[in-house]
């Protein structure tokens, strides 16, 4: 069973990394063979590999995913869908997503699911979960951004099944009531009456930790999680199904039921929790572990819990072809993992609560080391206070949490189906034990965030991350296969990377693809500078937090020794708080400080940094703090958002023939005048600018002055992030991620 688990996982997580898909047909061609190959021991690997390439591929040929969509970009489309979600709120706009019913033909929207954003101030009537609409929309590609580190920055809502964005701008409800045996019908009363009965942000976690519902907490919530590594306590996992199957089974066995009906009611009240909740995978792998222990129960029998954990992965991986390109797959099966392995290897059971909170304390630090190369890929970030966090924040979240909220619900519903003033009391009481024991939960959590100390872990390769992990398996399984001074050695190394760096007098440029905005690494030998923030839509996206410091840490940099804000502007400045909180800084230069007032020059590595503003600008663009970096054999200027006036007035001031130029304010009308293209005469000009932004940058009349002074155009909305590096010999293109990063399920 573990093979073919491991057979489909590998295939399923490479198939998804393709540029296209294969055709199929040979595949079917060699099925009865495969099938015939099973039976045999020297030929089962391949049979397994056959067989689940075919599974594979079958499904993704008959998914949809965005290339399949035709997007006219600001033009109204009339469709019929079906909403498919809870609405999840947010400061300016509301979000979910619907299936599309009918659309017209050349859009190809039929059968996609679309994420619809709206302003809930601009209709009349409220978006029904669970109900059928006509609807106006706007559609526009779902197509993300994309960096080295951290790759598409769509591809989850693509492998949860998303393949289109859009606006909502007028509906109409065709089904009033929707279906009341539905999951997302029950989950939708369950949403309004905690809305109704808790601050908002109490009722966004007791709705993500009872039915799984996306939330919008706010900055500080996430920050605090995130410090003491308890994100996981915030989406239903093992925790809550077991907490509702054990705790139904003692309970039952307390009351004095007979054993084979506590199994069976055991078994309804975690699939009912399961249909209830938003069956993420974490709650599908979970699920079916408890059901199958539930089972074996039933029939008296013992099944191994590797054999059970093997067998959910299967199922899970089956269930949908996206599933192994998402993060909570990787998570969910990897700490239960380890924990299988951590208890098959304890020896003796500890008898007195000491020894119990030390072999507790234990399994939170091997696990936590043991998810340490999957936090190198994912996020890059590991709270060294995690261990300790989580031993007090796990007992509080299932014992003082959890379990109130939990059956504060099942109150609530019984009062649905049978009224009564006493039932709905209760419920509102354990509701509010609950929410007093969340604002405990947040306390403890602020105690342990002010000592936290993080780590930030390079991107480290793949190869190398098995490697690693692997020997720490062996370490922990007890084989004692390799000595515990390799092991640590091992560890070390993947604690304190010794990654690359420029030399003396040479420059690295990394241009990070944030959409519409800036946001520019310039390495030397020894010293980080970033130039610009990233943008802070008005929606809340924060490129700052979402893309710039994932982006920094993937590449083990946890500490900026200049931050230049060019200027005030959202697009440029937006994220500089989220990489405040995130990362060390040590000094932060904007138009208003000191150093750009005064066009200050310093040298940092062997390489010359020079600011450049113009103080009499009449508006906040044209006070831009501009920077210049030349060295041996090389010469760049990055612009912020000058524009004309600026241009000329500035002019004389920078060094002309320059090899790398960004253009200014991402290629508006207002900007790149021949006057300033003549005396710089850049040999490259990159445009950072979003995808089909609103701006409509860059105008092709500037594109078109560029090539005719024979300038190598680039731009981040086609070539994603890109990088260059600057040395005696000049500058030198290295690499654009978008083209190497092509996928068969996005442009």
């Amino acid at each position: 069973m573990a093979l073919a688990a491991l057979t489909l996982l590998i295939i399923q997580r490479g198939s998804l990394l393709l540029p296209a898909l294969p055709n199929i047909d040979l595949l079917w061609l060699a099925l009865p063979a495969a099938t015939a190959a099973l039976w045999y021991p020297s030929t089962r690997i391949l049979g397994w590999i056959v067989i689940a390439l075919l599974v594979q591929f079958e499904q993704l040929s008959i998914s949809t995913y965005p290339k399949q969509l035709n997007v006219y970009p600001g033009q109204a489309l009339r469709v019929t869908a079906e909403v498919t979600s809870l609405i999840s709120r947010g400061r300016y706009t509301n979000r979910f997503t619907a299936d599309i019913l009918q659309a017209p033909t050349p859009s190809r929207l039929e059968g996609h699911r679309i994420q619809l954003f709206y302003d809930p101030a601009a209709l009349t009537a409220e978006v029904v979960p669970g109900s059928r609409i006509n609807a106006i929309i706007q559609l526009t590609a779902l197509r993300g951004l994309v960096n080295p580190h951290s790759g598409h920055s769509h591809q989850r809502m693509v492998f949860r099944g998303v393949s289109g964005r859009g606006t909502l701008i007028h509906h109409q409800t065709l089904s009033a009531q929707p279906n009341p045996l539905k999951s997302l019908t029950r989950r939708h009363t369950i949403q309004r009456w905690l809305d109704d009965s808790l601050s908002a942000s109490s009722s966004q976690v007791i709705q993500a930790i009872t039915i799984g519902a996306a939330t919008t907490m706010d900055r500080q919530q996430r920050e605090r999680l995130q410090a003491t590594g308890t994100q996981h306590l915030m989406v239903i996992s093992g925790l809550h199904l077991s907490l509702v199957g054990w705790g139904i089974f003692r309970i039952l066995r307390w009351v004095g039921l007979p054993i084979t009906h506590c199994y069976l009611l055991a078994a309804l009240a975690i699939t009912g929790y399961f249909w209830i909740s938003a069956q993420a995978v974490s709650v599908l792998r979970a699920s079916l572990m408890c059901l199958l222990v539930v089972g074996a129960g039933l029939a008296r029998s013992r099944i191994a819990f590797s054999d059970i954990y093997w067998f959910a992965m299967i199922v899970t991986l089956l269930h949908s072809p996206w599933e192994s390109g998402l993060p909570g797959f990787w998570y969910s099966f990897t700490c239960v993992g380890v924990l299988l392995l951590i208890s098959n290897t304890q020896r003796t059971k500890p008898q007195s609560g000491w020894l119990r909170f030390l072999v507790s304390f234990k399994t939170q630090v091997l696990l936590a080391l043991a998810v340490m190369p999957l936090g190198s890929i994912l996020t890059g970030f590991t709270p060294l206070i995690g261990p300790i966090a989580n031993q007090v924040a796990i007992p509080l979240m299932s014992i003082i949490v959890l379990p109130p909220a939990l059956v504060s619900i099942l109150l609530f519903l019984i009062s649905e189906a049978l009224p009564g003033s006493w039932v709905l009391s209760m419920a509102h009481g354990l509701l509010r034990v609950s929410d007093l024991g969340l604002q405990f939960f947040w306390i403890v959590l602020d105690c342990f965030a002010n000592l936290g100390v993080s780590l930030t872990l390079a991107r480290l390769p793949v190869l190398y991350l098995i490697i690693v992990f692997a020997a720490f398996l062996t370490f922990i399984a007890g084989l004692r296969l390799l000595p515990i001074a390799a092991v640590m050695a091992i560890w070390l190394a993947l604690i304190a990377p010794k990654l690359s760096r420029p030399e003396f007098a040479t420059l690295t440029l990394q241009v990070i693809d944030v959409g519409q905005g800036n946001s520019l690494l310039l390495q030397t030998a020894h010293h980080n500078l970033l130039y610009d923030a990233g943008p802070l839509s008005r929606g809340g996206f924060d490129a700052g937090a979402a893309i710039v410091v994932p982006a920094l840490r993937a590449q083990g940099i946890d500490q900026l020794h200049q931050l230049i804000i060019s200027h005030g502007d959202a697009d440029h400045a937006g994220g500089q708080g989220s990489l405040e909180r995130a990362l060390q800084i040590n000094e932060v230069i904007d138009p208003s400080h000191a150093d750009c007032r005064t066009q200050r020059a310093f040298k940092i590595d062997g390489v010359n940094f020079q600011l450049l503003s113009w103080q009499a600008g009449m508006n906040r663009n044209n006070r831009s703090c501009l920077l210049q970096v030349t060295g041996p054999g090389f010469n760049l200027v990055l612009s912020g958002d000058i524009e004309v006036e600026a241009e000329l007035a500035l002019v004389s001031q920078l060094q002309g023939n320059v090899d790398w130029l960004m253009v200014p304010h991402h290629g508006s009308r207002t900007s790149s005048s021949p006057a300033l293209l003549n005396h710089l005469r850049p040999k490259w000009a990159i445009i950072t600018a979003g995808f089909n932004n609103a701006f409509q940058h860059p105008h092709p009349e500037i594109v078109s002055r560029y090539q005719n002074r024979g300038a190598r155009l680039m731009s981040t909305a086609e070539e994603g992030a890109l990088i260059f590096r600057a040395d005696r010999e000049g500058l030198h293109w290295v690499s654009s991620a978008r083209p190497a990063r092509q996928r068969f399920w996005s442009d």
